[in-house]
């Protein structure tokens, strides 16, 4: 194994990367790289922290046998998301008409939406606005 793949293997492995995967990359064998990680301090119990939040870059602590968190977080998850809902993987975008108040609006993978909110919903189902008001 050369120092440039040495190299390469660390760097994965502070992004979070598992071995078949850093393996798959490289073209080597997992056990060389499992073995290269474990004679180095990078497996799991002894890295601890594997990887950095996506929103805020705090890093994440990884339980062993577990997925690998993106966030730390249900805020940051949450403020990541509200922040690149243009990246959306839901392609199909549907035009409909609110039943309740006539306004336009659109619906993302959803074919089948009849109102444009939650208070137009509760408005034509039982009567009233959120306020009590018709």
């Amino acid at each position: 194994m050369t120092n440039e793949q040495k190299e390469r293997i660390t760097a994965l492995r502070y992004q979070g990367y598992g071995y078949s995967k850093i393996a798959g990359v490289l073209s080597v064998s997992v056990n060389t790289v499992k073995s290269y990680c474990r004679r180095n301090g990078l497996d799991s119990d002894t890295l601890g922290i594997l990887a950095a939040c996506k929103q805020c870059g705090k890093p994440i602590t990884i339980k062993e046998k577990y997925k690998l968190r993106q966030f730390c977080s249900d805020k940051c998850r949450a403020l990541c998301w509200n922040s690149h809902q243009h990246k959306s993987r839901e392609k199909t975008i549907y035009q409909f008409v609110c039943e309740k108040c006539g306004e336009a609006f659109e619906s993302h993978g959803n074919k089948n939406r009849k109102y444009c909110s939650h208070d137009c919903y509760i408005a034509a189902r039982f009567g009233k606005g959120r306020d009590g008001n018709e």
